[in-house]
């Protein structure tokens, strides 16, 4: 079993590491503690969630045994609209962690999921808390499938998720490859504002010159990113429009 010793000791402070069996979901865990004082810096990881959340209300499958599932705490002082560039930042964090373990490319399909061969094998999940217009914390959640699980992938990830490894690394790796994530993460949100890691956020982008469909607006060929990461499109009849979250896409 991972242990918050062994994690901890990986970690460059002031990273600091609680370990849990199970959690309904590292993410509104690691909320509460910072509503209760928790310091910024607090890693929560869990080695299974009960409830693991993604983006748009989606549940993140959580096997014990099968993945790494933790957050980050964070305490920035940013304007809130700065906050947003968090997500894109844990996703550069971790698509070069995920490749330096693996040994395989893994790219972005924007926003927040990290592929291998077309295949989900991350998701992020970035939520803020503020009071009288100033931000109070973020939470940064990161969820990796290390393995498949031993039944297999529930019927409605079949095809779509996938693993970077066939079976279950060791703590040893699992908790290399997690130190190695929030290393890099605070790392990278230690020079927000600054977005040196947006050319890299954009060369691993699996939706460059793909078609996509927006919600209302018809089929698009995704043309880039921009400087706040929207997703640059332009439509068949020649107009260009930034699309700034998932949910305006169909997929």
């Amino acid at each position: 079993m991972l242990t918050a010793a062994e994690l901890g000791a990986l970690l460059k402070p002031p990273l600091r590491a609680v370990v849990v069996e199970r959690a309904e979901s590292t993410n509104t865990s690691l909320m509460r503690m910072a509503a209760t004082g928790a310091a910024e810096g607090t890693v929560l990881l869990a080695l299974s969630q009960s409830a693991g959340r993604g983006q748009r209300g989606r549940t993140f499958y959580s096997p014990a045994g099968c993945g790494l599932y933790m957050s980050l705490l964070l305490r920035p002082r940013m304007r809130p609209e700065d906050a947003l560039a968090v997500t894109p930042a844990a996703a550069v964090a971790a698509a070069q962690a995920i490749e330096a373990a693996a040994g395989r490319p893994a790219g972005i399909k924007w926003v927040n999921d990290i592929q291998i061969e077309g295949k989900k094998v991350c998701g992020i999940l970035t939520e803020s808390a503020s009071s009288a217009g100033s931000l109070d914390c973020i939470v940064c959640g990161i969820g990796i499938d290390l393995c498949p699980p031993p039944g297999g992938w529930p019927a409605e990830l079949e095809g779509k998720a996938g693993a970077l490894f066939d079976r279950y690394p060791g703590d040893e790796r699992a908790a290399a490859l997690a130190a190695d994530v929030l290393n890099r993460l605070w790392e990278l949100c230690s020079l927000l504002p600054g977005r040196d890691f947006l050319d890299e956020y954009r060369s691993r982008s699996v939706l460059t010159g793909r078609r996509v469909a927006v919600s209302g607006r018809g089929e698009a060929t995704v043309q880039g990113i921009d400087d706040d990461f929207h997703l640059l499109v332009r439509f068949d009849n020649g107009e260009a429009a930034a699309i700034a979250s998932a949910s305006e896409l169909i997929w």
